[in-house]
């Protein structure tokens, strides 16, 4: 009876032991939860406040996310593109589709990291594009996804001609006025 007594005291032991580290088992697993839910918010704060256009990718190019900058710059509304293949969403799109042809040229090509600035023609006019592509680590070593990141340069190209052909200008007119200043 004893020996009896001694198992069922080792058993509850046993149990009682069990049952603590499944309840730290579950506080860890809840504040790792939390812990992602904040690091979560916080990067979709970061991204909404971004001036830059973000996308990013899975692997088969379906949509994770696009922020607020990346619509008003393609002229796209990304609500409810959230996994969505890039091609179905830029249906229709002409400034979003050119910008996935060229994504589709590189991912073809099998490149995952690269940088190109990009012209971007609509009826709306030309968009110029400087785009950053990087690929997302994945879980075992696989691919992850992509982030396309993008600003729109178009203002900042025609100040620059805008500037040359300032320059080009003043020079001409001095030279108008004083034609023997080359001699």
């Amino acid at each position: 009876l004893r020996e009896s007594h001694d198992e069922v005291g080792f058993l509850v032991t046993s149990f009682n032991d069990m049952t603590k580290k499944l309840a730290r088992a579950r506080e860890e697993t809840e504040r790792s939860r939390a812990a992602v839910e904040a690091e979560r918010a916080a990067l979709a704060v970061i991204l909404a406040r971004l001036t830059s256009g973000v996308i990013s990718l899975e692997p088969d190019l379906r949509v994770r996310v696009a922020n607020p900058a990346a619509g008003t710059i393609l002229g796209v509304d990304f609500a409810g593109s959230e996994g969505r293949p890039l091609a179905e969403v830029a249906a229709g799109e002409p400034l979003l589709a050119e910008l996935h042809e060229v994504l589709q040229r590189h991912v073809a090509a099998g490149e995952t990291d690269w940088r190109e600035q990009v012209t971007l023609r609509a009826e709306t006019g030309r968009r110029e594009l400087v785009c950053a592509c990087t690929a997302l680590p994945g879980d075992a070593g696989g691919p992850g996804g992509l982030v396309l990141v993008f600003d729109e340069v178009t203002q900042l190209l025609q100040a620059q001609r805008q500037a040359a052909w300032g320059e080009v200008a003043r020079r001409l007119a001095h030279e108008i006025r004083n034609p023997l200043t080359p001699i």
